[in-house]
Protein backbone atom coordinates (compact mmCIF):
# COMPACT_ATOMS: atom_id res chain seq x y z
CA UNK A 1 0.00 0.00 0.00
CA UNK A 2 1.21 3.74 -1.22
CA UNK A 3 0.56 6.35 1.59
CA UNK A 4 1.89 9.35 0.38
CA UNK A 5 2.51 11.55 3.97
CA UNK A 6 1.79 15.68 3.58
CA UNK A 7 3.87 17.24 6.07
CA UNK A 8 4.03 20.57 7.41
CA UNK A 9 7.29 21.24 9.39
CA UNK A 10 5.76 21.47 12.69
CA UNK A 11 7.55 18.90 15.22
CA UNK A 12 4.36 18.17 16.87
CA UNK A 13 1.90 17.16 13.68
CA UNK A 14 4.98 15.26 12.54
CA UNK A 15 5.82 13.29 15.48
CA UNK A 16 2.09 11.98 15.64
CA UNK A 17 1.61 11.10 11.94
CA UNK A 18 5.08 9.42 12.08
CA UNK A 19 4.52 6.92 15.08
CA UNK A 20 1.16 5.99 13.86
CA UNK A 21 2.68 5.57 10.57
CA UNK A 22 5.16 3.19 12.26
CA UNK A 23 2.49 1.16 14.52
CA UNK A 24 0.43 0.87 11.06
CA UNK A 25 3.51 -1.01 9.22
CA UNK A 26 3.79 -3.31 11.85
CA UNK A 27 0.21 -4.47 10.46
CA UNK A 28 0.01 -3.77 6.97
CA UNK A 29 2.69 -3.52 4.31
CA UNK A 30 3.08 0.31 3.30
CA UNK A 31 5.23 2.47 1.63
CA UNK A 32 5.45 5.87 2.92
CA UNK A 33 6.21 8.70 0.54
CA UNK A 34 6.52 12.35 1.94
CA UNK A 35 5.65 16.21 0.65
CA UNK A 36 6.30 18.99 2.61
CA UNK A 37 3.62 21.59 2.08
CA UNK A 38 3.90 26.04 2.54
CA UNK A 39 0.18 26.67 2.27
CA UNK A 40 0.67 30.84 3.16
CA UNK A 41 -1.85 32.07 5.51
CA UNK A 42 -3.80 34.12 3.28
CA UNK A 43 -3.96 30.80 1.12
CA UNK A 44 -5.89 29.31 4.28
CA UNK A 45 -8.32 32.51 4.82
CA UNK A 46 -9.02 32.57 1.23
CA UNK A 47 -10.08 28.82 2.22
CA UNK A 48 -12.14 29.63 4.94
CA UNK A 49 -13.95 32.05 3.37
CA UNK A 50 -15.01 29.52 0.77
CA UNK A 51 -15.67 27.40 3.55
CA UNK A 52 -18.22 29.74 4.78
CA UNK A 53 -19.84 30.50 1.54
CA UNK A 54 -19.83 26.80 0.41
CA UNK A 55 -22.17 26.15 3.60
CA UNK A 56 -24.17 29.23 2.85
CA UNK A 57 -24.92 27.72 -0.52
CA UNK A 58 -25.69 24.47 0.98
CA UNK A 59 -23.46 22.54 -0.96
CA UNK A 60 -19.82 21.18 -1.76
CA UNK A 61 -18.93 23.32 -4.83
CA UNK A 62 -17.27 21.47 -8.28
CA UNK A 63 -15.28 24.93 -9.44
CA UNK A 64 -13.69 25.07 -5.46
CA UNK A 65 -10.50 26.89 -5.84
CA UNK A 66 -8.41 25.31 -3.66
CA UNK A 67 -9.51 22.16 -3.41
CA UNK A 68 -8.90 21.81 -7.47
CA UNK A 69 -5.28 23.32 -7.19
CA UNK A 70 -2.93 20.96 -7.24
CA UNK A 71 0.40 21.60 -9.02
CA UNK A 72 1.49 19.51 -12.15
CA UNK A 73 4.47 17.94 -10.25
CA UNK A 74 1.82 16.60 -7.12
CA UNK A 75 -0.42 15.25 -10.13
CA UNK A 76 2.69 13.37 -11.65
CA UNK A 77 3.94 11.99 -8.51
CA UNK A 78 0.77 11.07 -7.81
CA UNK A 79 -0.05 9.40 -11.51
CA UNK A 80 3.37 7.30 -10.78
CA UNK A 81 2.81 6.25 -7.62
CA UNK A 82 -0.59 5.55 -7.39
CA UNK A 83 -1.20 6.23 -3.94
CA UNK A 84 -3.72 4.48 -2.41
CA UNK A 85 -3.88 6.84 0.97
CA UNK A 86 -3.12 10.57 2.04
CA UNK A 87 -2.25 11.19 5.46
CA UNK A 88 -1.25 14.56 7.00
CA UNK A 89 -2.10 16.41 10.76
CA UNK A 90 -2.16 20.61 10.57
CA UNK A 91 -4.37 23.00 8.63
CA UNK A 92 -1.68 22.86 5.67
CA UNK A 93 -1.64 19.79 5.56
CA UNK A 94 -5.42 18.75 5.50
CA UNK A 95 -6.20 21.67 2.59
CA UNK A 96 -3.59 19.43 0.29
CA UNK A 97 -5.62 15.97 1.24
CA UNK A 98 -8.73 17.39 0.45
CA UNK A 99 -7.08 18.60 -2.47
CA UNK A 100 -6.04 14.81 -3.64
CA UNK A 101 -9.74 13.80 -2.40
CA UNK A 102 -11.46 16.26 -4.87
CA UNK A 103 -9.35 15.48 -8.07
CA UNK A 104 -8.19 11.89 -7.64
CA UNK A 105 -10.99 10.41 -5.21
CA UNK A 106 -8.45 8.77 -2.98
CA UNK A 107 -8.69 7.97 0.48
CA UNK A 108 -7.55 10.21 2.79
CA UNK A 109 -6.57 10.28 6.54
CA UNK A 110 -6.64 13.32 9.22
CA UNK A 111 -4.41 13.31 12.10
CA UNK A 112 -5.86 15.54 14.36
CA UNK A 113 -9.46 17.03 14.28
CA UNK A 114 -9.92 18.96 11.02
CA UNK A 115 -11.29 22.96 11.12
CA UNK A 116 -13.12 22.27 7.94
CA UNK A 117 -15.40 19.60 5.49
CA UNK A 118 -15.19 16.87 8.24
CA UNK A 119 -17.66 15.20 6.47
CA UNK A 120 -15.03 14.68 3.41
CA UNK A 121 -12.41 12.62 5.19
CA UNK A 122 -12.13 8.75 5.23
CA UNK A 123 -10.57 8.48 8.38
CA UNK A 124 -10.27 11.35 11.23
CA UNK A 125 -8.09 10.28 14.38
CA UNK A 126 -9.46 12.36 17.10
CA UNK A 127 -8.20 13.20 20.65
CA UNK A 128 -11.15 12.31 23.08
CA UNK A 129 -11.08 15.82 24.09
CA UNK A 130 -12.08 17.09 20.35
CA UNK A 131 -15.56 15.02 20.68
CA UNK A 132 -17.67 17.70 20.82
CA UNK A 133 -16.22 19.30 17.42
CA UNK A 134 -18.17 16.25 15.52
CA UNK A 135 -21.91 16.43 14.55
CA UNK A 136 -21.58 12.71 13.25
CA UNK A 137 -18.67 10.27 13.74
CA UNK A 138 -18.99 7.23 11.95
CA UNK A 139 -15.42 8.36 10.46
CA UNK A 140 -13.70 9.12 13.47
CA UNK A 141 -11.13 7.25 15.75
CA UNK A 142 -10.77 8.71 19.21
CA UNK A 143 -8.14 8.41 21.07
CA UNK A 144 -7.09 9.30 24.93
CA UNK A 145 -4.21 12.54 24.51
CA UNK A 146 -1.75 12.29 21.95
CA UNK A 147 -0.29 9.74 19.55
CA UNK A 148 3.14 8.47 21.06
CA UNK A 149 5.58 5.72 20.42
CA UNK A 150 4.90 2.57 22.82
CA UNK A 151 8.12 1.13 25.16
CA UNK A 152 7.44 -1.74 27.39
CA UNK A 153 11.39 -1.62 28.16
CA UNK A 154 12.46 -1.46 32.09
CA UNK A 155 13.90 2.23 32.77
CA UNK A 156 17.48 3.02 34.17
CA UNK A 157 17.18 3.53 38.11
CA UNK A 158 19.26 6.62 38.08
CA UNK A 159 17.80 8.68 34.90
CA UNK A 160 15.14 11.31 35.51
CA UNK A 161 13.78 13.88 33.03
CA UNK A 162 12.07 17.19 32.95
CA UNK A 163 10.64 18.57 30.15
CA UNK A 164 9.52 22.10 30.35
CA UNK A 165 7.25 24.25 28.12
CA UNK A 166 6.79 28.10 28.25
CA UNK A 167 3.95 31.14 27.78
CA UNK A 168 0.75 29.10 26.67
CA UNK A 169 -2.97 29.82 26.91
CA UNK A 170 -3.73 27.20 29.20
CA UNK A 171 -1.91 27.35 31.96
CA UNK A 172 0.03 30.45 34.41
CA UNK A 173 3.77 29.49 33.54
CA UNK A 174 4.69 30.96 36.79
CA UNK A 175 8.82 31.28 36.39
CA UNK A 176 9.66 31.39 39.95
CA UNK A 177 7.31 28.62 41.52
CA UNK A 178 8.77 26.23 38.25
CA UNK A 179 12.48 27.36 39.44
CA UNK A 180 11.28 26.29 43.07
CA UNK A 181 9.92 22.69 42.10
CA UNK A 182 12.74 21.60 39.64
CA UNK A 183 15.46 22.65 42.61
CA UNK A 184 13.54 20.63 45.09
CA UNK A 185 13.13 18.06 42.88
CA UNK A 186 16.71 17.34 41.83
CA UNK A 187 17.65 18.24 45.36
CA UNK A 188 15.71 15.10 47.36
CA UNK A 189 16.72 13.06 44.27
CA UNK A 190 20.27 13.19 44.59
CA UNK A 191 21.17 10.44 43.11
CA UNK A 192 19.59 10.54 39.90
CA UNK A 193 21.06 11.57 36.43
CA UNK A 194 18.66 14.74 36.08
CA UNK A 195 18.03 15.89 31.99
CA UNK A 196 16.05 18.89 31.14
CA UNK A 197 14.49 19.54 28.37
CA UNK A 198 12.84 22.93 27.99
CA UNK A 199 11.07 23.41 24.30
CA UNK A 200 11.07 26.47 22.26
CA UNK A 201 8.26 28.16 24.05
CA UNK A 202 10.55 28.24 27.55
CA UNK A 203 11.52 32.18 28.17
CA UNK A 204 14.82 32.92 27.75
CA UNK A 205 14.75 34.12 31.60
CA UNK A 206 13.88 30.64 32.60
CA UNK A 207 16.33 29.22 30.24
CA UNK A 208 19.11 31.29 31.99
CA UNK A 209 17.84 30.17 35.94
CA UNK A 210 17.73 26.36 34.47
CA UNK A 211 21.47 27.04 33.48
CA UNK A 212 22.27 28.57 36.73
CA UNK A 213 21.36 24.84 38.86
CA UNK A 214 24.26 23.27 36.72
CA UNK A 215 26.63 25.39 38.71
CA UNK A 216 24.56 23.91 42.56
CA UNK A 217 23.95 20.59 41.34
CA UNK A 218 26.46 18.46 39.23
CA UNK A 219 24.00 16.17 38.76
CA UNK A 220 22.10 17.75 35.59
CA UNK A 221 22.34 18.47 32.11
CA UNK A 222 20.41 20.66 29.73
CA UNK A 223 19.40 18.79 26.80
CA UNK A 224 18.29 19.18 23.26
CA UNK A 225 18.57 16.04 21.65
CA UNK A 226 17.73 12.31 22.27
CA UNK A 227 14.67 13.22 24.03
CA UNK A 228 12.43 10.16 22.82
CA UNK A 229 15.12 7.99 24.47
CA UNK A 230 15.49 9.97 27.48
CA UNK A 231 11.88 9.95 28.19
CA UNK A 232 11.93 5.83 27.46
CA UNK A 233 14.49 5.15 30.10
CA UNK A 234 14.07 8.06 32.45
CA UNK A 235 12.57 6.19 35.96
CA UNK A 236 11.13 9.12 36.81
CA UNK A 237 9.40 12.20 34.41
CA UNK A 238 7.72 15.09 35.52
CA UNK A 239 6.40 17.67 33.26
CA UNK A 240 5.08 21.27 32.73
CA UNK A 241 1.12 20.68 32.22
CA UNK A 242 0.81 23.07 29.06
CA UNK A 243 3.26 19.99 27.27
CA UNK A 244 0.35 17.55 26.39
CA UNK A 245 2.01 16.10 24.19
CA UNK A 246 5.55 15.31 25.98
CA UNK A 247 2.78 14.17 29.44
CA UNK A 248 1.54 11.28 26.79
CA UNK A 249 4.84 10.30 25.76
CA UNK A 250 5.75 9.83 29.45
CA UNK A 251 2.80 7.85 29.99
CA UNK A 252 3.25 5.84 26.98
CA UNK A 253 6.63 4.40 28.86
CA UNK A 254 7.42 2.71 32.10
CA UNK A 255 8.68 4.65 35.14
CA UNK A 256 6.65 7.23 36.91
CA UNK A 257 4.92 10.57 35.78
CA UNK A 258 4.61 13.89 37.85
CA UNK A 259 2.81 16.77 36.61
CA UNK A 260 4.55 20.49 37.92
CA UNK A 261 2.44 22.08 39.93
CA UNK A 262 0.50 25.11 37.68
CA UNK A 263 -2.60 27.38 38.27
CA UNK A 264 -4.84 28.01 35.09
CA UNK A 265 -6.55 30.34 33.44
CA UNK A 266 -9.93 28.94 33.18
CA UNK A 267 -10.68 25.26 32.59
CA UNK A 268 -10.88 24.27 28.86
CA UNK A 269 -10.63 20.43 27.40
CA UNK A 270 -6.74 20.84 27.96
CA UNK A 271 -7.00 21.45 31.66
CA UNK A 272 -9.95 19.13 32.28
CA UNK A 273 -7.88 16.31 30.43
CA UNK A 274 -4.73 17.08 32.58
CA UNK A 275 -7.33 16.55 35.77
CA UNK A 276 -8.68 13.85 34.71
CA UNK A 277 -5.20 12.30 34.94
CA UNK A 278 -4.72 13.73 38.24
CA UNK A 279 -8.01 12.31 39.72
CA UNK A 280 -7.58 8.81 38.00
CA UNK A 281 -3.87 8.74 39.77
CA UNK A 282 -2.54 7.88 36.24
CA UNK A 283 0.04 10.99 36.97
CA UNK A 284 1.82 12.01 40.35
CA UNK A 285 1.88 15.60 41.10
CA UNK A 286 4.30 17.90 42.79
CA UNK A 287 1.89 20.12 45.50
CA UNK A 288 3.10 23.33 46.18
CA UNK A 289 1.29 24.59 49.17
CA UNK A 290 1.66 28.23 51.06
CA UNK A 291 2.29 28.55 54.45
CA UNK A 292 2.89 31.84 57.09
CA UNK A 293 4.83 34.72 55.77
CA UNK A 294 4.99 33.41 52.13
CA UNK A 295 6.63 30.71 52.76
CA UNK A 296 6.05 27.33 50.44
CA UNK A 297 5.91 23.98 51.50
CA UNK A 298 6.69 21.53 48.16
CA UNK A 299 6.19 17.62 48.40
CA UNK A 300 5.59 15.38 45.62
CA UNK A 301 2.37 13.30 45.47
CA UNK A 302 3.12 9.96 43.39
CA UNK A 303 0.43 8.35 41.59
CA UNK A 304 -0.62 4.60 40.51
CA UNK A 305 2.96 3.19 40.13
CA UNK A 306 1.46 0.79 37.85
CA UNK A 307 -0.48 2.30 35.73
CA UNK A 308 -1.03 0.43 32.28
CA UNK A 309 0.84 2.20 29.99
CA UNK A 310 -1.30 3.79 27.73
CA UNK A 311 -1.15 2.39 24.14
CA UNK A 312 -3.19 4.44 22.21
CA UNK A 313 -1.49 4.62 19.00
CA UNK A 314 -1.32 1.03 18.95
CA UNK A 315 -5.08 1.05 19.11
CA UNK A 316 -5.74 3.81 16.10
CA UNK A 317 -3.44 1.80 14.08
CA UNK A 318 -5.53 -1.46 14.36
CA UNK A 319 -8.15 0.57 14.05
CA UNK A 320 -7.18 2.27 10.83
CA UNK A 321 -6.05 -1.19 9.36
CA UNK A 322 -9.25 -2.63 9.39
CA UNK A 323 -11.33 0.17 8.08
CA UNK A 324 -8.77 0.20 5.07
CA UNK A 325 -9.54 -3.34 4.52
CA UNK A 326 -13.31 -3.04 3.96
Amino acid sequence: MNILWVKDGKKGHEKQVAVLLEELNKIIDIRVYEELTTISKLKKFIFFIDYISSKLEGFFRKDYSLISGLTNKQRKRFEEKQFDVVVGAGSGPHIELLKYKHEFNVKIISVLTPSFFKERYDLICSPNHDNNKFRKKDNVIFFNGSLARVSNENPFKNLGFIGIGGKNKHFVFNQKKLYQQIEYVISIYPDLNWKIFPSRRTPTDMLNDLHSLILKYKNIKICEKNIDETIKNACIKIVTQDSVNMVFECLSTKGETYLFNMKYFKKNKIVNLMNSLLENKQVGYIENSQMVDGLHKIKMIRGNKHHDIFAEVEKVAYQISKRLSL
